[in-house]
């Protein structure tokens, strides 16, 4: 005797039945699929967003230090300027002020010697000393060498010299009389300490 399956389950239901498990194994690659599709495309697109937030933070970062450059720039131009001004500040400030050099030849002066030239240089910055040249007249050797001792034994003036002295003859300064009167002019340098 020969046995017999018998399936009692309804056709319907069993192809119903393999629809729904080959519909749902398809699905089920279907979403695998997808899901590997989705994931790469995302994994490719932040990949790609970092790559892009980094040129830009590079680009930022750039622009940043072009400003800072520029600013850097425009404050060692002012640094300069100022240093410029300093160095004319200071050798105005370090220069013995010209109300002194003016007062203390005021005190040596006598009345029959007079100036007509005082040359003030100042020279360049390294060095420490300004240059002063007087040019004028005496009445007399006496007065003028009177004024010269005068010069030298004033601290404030060193390296006094007489540079030249000469006898001329003038009615320029005859005091009214009218006849010529003899003028000793004189060229003395000296140097005044800037410090």
């Amino acid at each position: 005797m020969a046995l017999r399956e018998t399936n009692l389950i309804p056709p319907e239901v069993l192809a119903r039945r393999d629809f729904q498990r080959h519909l749902s194994f398809w699905l089920g690659c279907l979403v695998i699929s997808l899901s590997l599709i989705w994931g790469f495309y995302f994994y490719q697109r932040h990949l790609l967003q970092s790559k892009r937030r980094t040129v830009a933070e590079l680009k930022q970062k750039h622009q940043d230090l072009g400003t800072k450059i520029n600013e850097i720039r425009r404050i060692q131009a002012e640094l300069d300027r100022m240093r410029q001004e300093q160095a004319g500040l200071e050798n105005i400030t370090l220069a013995a002020p010209y109300s002194q050099i003016f007062a203390k030849l005021a005190d040596i002066m006598n009345e029959d010697t007079w100036l007509s030239q005082l040359t003030i240089e100042s020279g360049r910055e390294e060095e420490s000393f300004i240059r002063l040249r007087l040019t004028g007249f005496s009445f007399s050797a006496d007065e003028l060498g009177n004024f010269l001792q005068q010069l030298i034994n004033e601290p404030f003036f060193q390296g006094v010299v007489l540079q030249n002295a000469r006898e001329n003859e003038t009615s320029q300064f005859s005091r009214g009389s009218g006849k010529t009167v003899r003028l000793i002019q004189f060229n003395i340098e000296c140097k005044i300490s800037k410090v």
